[in-house]
């Protein structure tokens, strides 16, 4: 069998979990009524799965949450083609804010492995503008993030181990 380079995967799992940033992320996930993860290609494919396992569970244990992801290919089409791809997830975020699907204590969560995917960090200075919480998970560190956004940096250099260790992580939060 052939060998894959996970980096250590356990250990990086280990040394997230004891950060302050992942200590503040736990907390503002728990505390907000409303989560929005936004990412792109494999992580949005996690971001999802997170999502639908994390409602799933939390309301088999009777606790009233919502996480969603864009999951609409027709809406996500339509605004790609409307606004643009570096616009798609933002356009998102707007569109459940003026329905009122999206309460005031809502959280934003972006997912990148390179910490610097435009349309997700746009999402990021999105939450700042409108003082929602929210959270940057990526696998290096970030250079356009804004200031006040927590940032969970997994120091991962290899895509794949950014992915299998945010499904991981996200399953901690669940039980």
């Amino acid at each position: 069998m052939r060998h894959i380079d996970f980096e250590n995967i356990e250990e990086k799992f280990d040394n997230t979990l004891s950060t302050k940033e992942w200590k503040q992320f736990e907390n503002d996930f728990k505390d907000s009524d409303d989560i929005y993860i936004v990412a792109n290609g494999g992580l949005w494919a996690v971001g999802n799965h997170a999502a639908d396992d994390c409602t799933r569970l939390f309301a088999k244990a009777g606790i009233r949450k919502n996480i969603a992801t864009m999951e609409s290919q027709c809406l996500m089409t339509s605004i790609a083609n409307d606004y643009g791809w570096n616009n798609l997830f933002i356009s998102w975020l707007d569109l459940q804010k003026k329905t009122g699907k999206m309460s005031e204590n809502a959280m934003i969560v972006g997912l990148s492995c390179s910490g610097n995917s435009k349309n997700v960090i746009t999402c990021l200075h999105w939450a700042e503008k409108y003082g929602y919480k929210s959270c940057l998970i990526a696998g290096q560190p970030s250079q356009v993030t804004p200031k006040k956004v927590n940032q969970v940096n997994l120091n991962c250099k290899y895509f794949h181990t950014v992915e299998v260790l945010t499904l991981i992580l996200f399953y901690d939060l669940i039980h």
